[in-house]
């Protein structure tokens, strides 16, 4: 065997380098034939070769003219001969070579190899090479990215498999046939290359080399083909034909792939600096440009890469993830009249799937939603949600029909009761409490101090569960003290965005902003979510301190060395000129001193260039105001500003080159960009406090069509990663302290009810009630152990109102459902609800009354207000089958007032005689209580018979609420009732 140190290795395991050289010399003539009948035994040759181990070395780098690297690139230009045989054979070759651990293909070896496959993919007739082309593509991927995972050539990798690892958006590529085959060949392609059992003596490529900063040249590759898969993604797509299907089934497969490497990442791609960095670079920048096509596969293609990030970069992609989830799925969200409904039934789809990670909610929560620098993204997607659980408002315009309207009320209900459902179970875990029903509590939660991931490797990011990491008792307090000052600014800036003055007072008054001009102009330049409106207004008050605020602001700006037009927009970028002609007068005056003094050579003096901004602003207008027909020309231009300069004239070269930059480029001021203030909040939202919350990443509306972003905003995106990555908040925080639970829910729980009641209100769809119902016992859940008192009451409540069991005429299944939602409660919960017992104890004594009418059984004020009869006709009576006693039972006054109902808030039905009963109220009656039978007597028994399981307060407080129920049945004036009295004596 040949010295792999040696200065000139062979390239061929037990040959000396001439005869290696040689045979290598014939296979590559043989591959440059462009003769298929020559070239197709060579590259079996070839294939041989590499599973055999007997090649040796490196190829592909660029400067590399060694015979191993000549070989591989006569494989590559087999690929480009528009044979079908040969695509296969070549595909066969470049998985062998890349599983080959004897051989290090480098560099541009690397990238050429993926463009061959690229090509292959794209441009071969045969839908059957295409797909292998793309499982191959994949099979490389996975080889490359799990060597740089262990830093070693020798690794064993699973075969892709096209059902689990890729979605084949192809449509032409859906045909089984072809799916058959591509398995088929990448699976003998790799039983080919099969790694030699442990001990077998084999050749391997070298991997100790590293680079100046420590890193092997296996992760040096890995990071250069992710880079270019990167760009190849931004590659496929021209402004001239954005919808060429060629290049977007390019941009596709990109994606795909890049998708499939994000979510098979490794913890390596966590710490590495420089792979965290290449995310944020290329795959991020990636996300940016691809946002601005409206295809529907690139669309979900970035919604499921987003989900990989969010999943398992999370802590070292904070401000990328504070960017790209309102861009891509909160804007989606928030569209309820006029959305696309593939668009945003991805996006409900990939909310349940993030809601069903509860580690990554509370980390959303406490790292943007408490973060004053951040997006509220927790708060909006609850906002979000409840929106579209509501629906379209009626008589609004709409893009849907009322199926997909319907679809996206119970998908919305379905995502809320995920939320809660992960937040309980988060707290489950985190207090050590069993599970409370096995039936709902199937999410699968990793431990934080576990360091393994789950069974599909998602919901844990590595970089959270370093040692550095401890949690704190007093990160909860701290947490509270920043969500509050977030709640506080917020309004601050709620009341400046409707009347400064006043915004400004509150802020300083409460200490959020210093009480200097400079403070208040700082926060001024610097706050997101200002009106820039607004802020033109205030800067141009008369008043004495809003001109102090209005020098410190411009005197913060640096003019020095900039144009004279460039300042104007520069300066026009954090507000937009108020309407009034003595505020613009100021505003501007400031503005022409300022500049004069950054540049005192520029004008004779500030009045100069004040009446020339005064001319550019114009001018803008005058340009770029579709109403304006009568455009302003250059001379017209020049001519207005004679004599400006003392006198004397501007040199028209000046003059002209100013007026060239204005009418190529509009000043756009910063209000062209924010949501408009204008638009009322309805009084559903005005209810629910959601006409407050702040959206701290605007974009317009209107302009919902392309999905994101052009040049411009894709710069001003990356200007807002460099400027909070300045920032110390950008810090990202782990909790393990349940507190912030309570936070959360003090979020989410109005929304929440609001969505759940009117839901089940308005609709009968079994889907959606059951949501519903599951969302009020995941709320009651959490809100009980977390003892919120009023949101747990509040909750338990609406369940116990909508069982319908003080108006059983109107019942349906819903109501029934209901029931069943409070007997699960009070077995699943009976520790936690405390005052709530009430509640749930008054249901089941209604729902045993209803039972003993429904069967025809005596009352028991019968008992307590007459003699009992004999025990012959107690024998009679029962003797007689059920279908008898109901319709008997209709002639007792009891049943009578049961069929009248009432409010759910009175201690009996009504009992009004002058109430008529109409035949359909008493058919109801018959027929609901025939509902009711869905639910066994034994079951409200199993609920007293677990109350000795319940811990030593629970059992204080139950027996409490027990009493006052006994006390209000045998307190009724019509209809006394020992229910509750003898659980009582059952109990005791």
């Amino acid at each position: 065997s040949p010295d792999p140190t040696s200065p000139n290795p062979s390239p061929l395991l037990g040959l000396p380098v001439a005869a290696a050289a040689a045979s290598l010399h014939a296979l590559i003539l043989a591959l440059e034939s462009a003769s298929p009948k020559v070239a197709d035994p060579a590259l079996d040759c070839v294939a041989k070769l590499l599973y055999h181990r007997l090649l040796l070395g490196d190829l592909g780098e660029a400067a590399d003219d060694s015979p191993a690297s000549k070989l591989l690139a006569a494989v590559l230009s087999c690929g480009a001969l528009n044979d079908d045989a040969m695509e296969l054979a070549t595909l066969r070759v470049l998985l062998a070579a890349a599983r080959c651990p004897s051989i290090a293909i480098r560099g541009d070896g690397l990238g050429q190899m993926l463009k061959t496959c690229y090509n292959i993919y794209l441009s071969s007739s045969s839908g059957a090479n295409q797909m292998c082309a793309k499982l191959a593509l994949a099979q490389v991927l996975v080889i490359v990215f799990a060597r740089v995972e262990v830093d070693s050539m020798d690794v064993r990798v699973p075969t892709v498999s096209i059902a689990d690892m890729m979605d084949v958006s192809d449509h032409r590529l859906n045909d089984s046939g072809i799916v058959q085959v591509a398995q088929g060949f990448i699976n003998d392609a790799m039983e080919g290359s099969d790694v030699p059992e442990p001990g077998t003596p084999v050749a391997m490529a070298e991997v100790d080399e590293k680079d100046d900063e420590g890193m092997s040249k296996i992760r040096e590759d890995g990071l250069a083909l992710f880079k270019n898969l990167c760009k190849l993604s931004m590659k496929f797509s021209t402004p001239d034909n954005p919808e060429d299907q060629v290049l977007l089934r390019g941009k596709v497969l990109s994606l795909e792939l890049l998708k499939m490497v994000v979510d098979n990442a490794g913890p390596f791609w966590r710490i590495n600096e420089k792979y965290l960095g290449a995310i944020k670079q290329y795959l991020c920048l990636s996300l940016l440009k691809n946002s601005a096509l409206s295809a529907m596969s690139i669309f979900q293609l970035l919604c499921s890469i987003f989900v990989g990030l969010l999943s398992r970069f999370r802590s070292g992609l904070k401000e990328e993830i504070g960017i790209f989830f309102p861009m891509l799925v909160l804007r989606v969200l928030e569209n309820v009249h006029q959305p696309s409904f593939l668009q945003k039934m991805t996006v409900l789809n990939l909310l349940e799937d993030i809601c069903k990670e509860s580690q990554v909610l509370i980390d959303i929560f406490v790292n943007y939603d408490c973060d004053v620098d951040a997006p509220n993204i927790f708060e909006r997607i609850v906002n979000g949600l409840l929106k579209t659980a509501l629906g379209v408002t009626p008589g609004a315009t709409t893009t849907l029909t009322p199926v997909q309207d319907q679809t996206f009320r119970t998908e919305s209900v379905k995502c809320l009761a995920t939320i809660l459902k992960s937040m309980g179970s988060w707290m489950d875990q985190q207090l050590r409490i069993g599970d409370f029903s096995p039936k709902i509590s199937e999410v699968s939660l990793n431990s934080l101090d576990s360091p393994n991931i789950g069974e599909d490797g998602s919901g844990i990011d590595y970089e959270l569960q370093s040692d550095s990491y401890s949690p704190d008792t007093s990160d909860a307090s701290s947490l509270e003290q920043r969500r509050a000052y977030k709640i506080e600014l917020q309004k601050g800036i709620s009341m400046f965005n409707r009347k400064p003055s006043k915004g400004i007072d509150f802020l300083i008054k409460s200490k959020k902003i210093g009480q200097s001009p400079e403070d208040v102009a700082s926060f001024l330049r610097n706050t997101a979510g200002l009106n820039a409106t607004m802020i033109g207004d205030y800067l141009g008050e008369r008043d004495e301190f809003p001109i102090k605020v209005m020098h410190a602001y411009v005197d913060a700006l640096n003019f020095e060395g900039i144009d004279f037009g460039e300042a104007i927009r520069y300066y026009l970028r954090g507000f937009r000129l108020p309407g009034e002609a003595q505020k613009i007068d100021r505003v501007m005056e400031k503005f022409a001193e300022r500049y004069c003094k950054c540049n005192p050579n520029s004008f004779t003096s500030a009045d100069t260039a004040y009446v020339l901004a005064y001319s550019v602003i114009m001018l803008n207008t005058d340009a770029h105001n579709m109403m304006v027909k009568d455009k302003m020309s250059r001379s017209d231009f020049i001519r207005n500003n004679r004599g400006i300069d003392d006198g004397k004239d501007l040199p028209e070269v000046y003059l002209s080159t100013l007026y060239d930059q204005i009418v190529k480029n509009e000043i756009k001021m910063s209000a062209d960009s924010s949501v408009p203030q204008n638009k009322q909040p309805s009084s559903v939202m005005k209810l629910l406090g959601l006409d407050n919350i702040i959206n701290l990443v605007n974009w317009k509306q209107a302009e919902d069509k392309a999905l994101g972003a052009n040049d411009l905003l894709i710069k001003n995106i990356q200007e807002k990663f460099k400027a909070k990555s300045a920032k110390s908040e950008s810090v990202f925080y782990v909790i393990t302290d349940t507190t912030i639970l309570q936070f959360m829910m003090e979020v989410c729980w109005a929304p929440m009810m609001a969505a759940f009641s009117m839901t089940l209100d308005q609709c009968d769809d079994k889907a959606a009630t059951s949501q519903c119902l599951q969302g009020f016992r995941y709320a009651v859940h959490v809100t009980s152990v977390m003892c919120m008192q009023t949101q747990r009451d509040a909750f338990v409540t609406s369940v116990a109102k909508f069982t319908y069991l003080h108006c059983v005429a109107d019942m349906k299944q819903k109501n029934v459902d209901a029931v069943k939602a409070i007997i699960s409660i009070a077995i699943e919960d009976g520790d936690y609800l405390q005052e709530a017992w009430e509640h749930v104890l008054t249901c089941l004594s209604r729902f045993e009354h209803l039972h003993l009418l429904g069967e025809g059984a005596p009352t028991d004020a019968s008992f307590l207000t007459v003699p009992l009869v004999d025990s012959e006709e107690k024998t009679q009576k029962s003797s007689t089958n059920t279908a008898s006693k109901r319709t008997n039972a209709l002639q007792n006054p009891a049943v009578m007032a049961a069929v009248r109902g009432g409010s759910y808030d009175s201690t009996t039905a009504k009992n009004n005689a002058s109430a008529l009963v109409t035949p359909d109220q008493i058919n109801n009656f018959i027929s609901n209580i025939n509902l009711l039978d869905q639910i066994g007597i034994f079951e409200l028994n199993h609920i007293f018979a677990h109350s000795q399981r319940l811990n030593s307060n629970a059992i204080v407080t139950f027996v409490e609420a027990l009493c006052k129920v006994a006390i209000t049945e045998l307190q009724s004036p019509t209809d006394p009732r020992i229910f509750c009295l003898t659980k009582i004596v059952e109990i005791a």
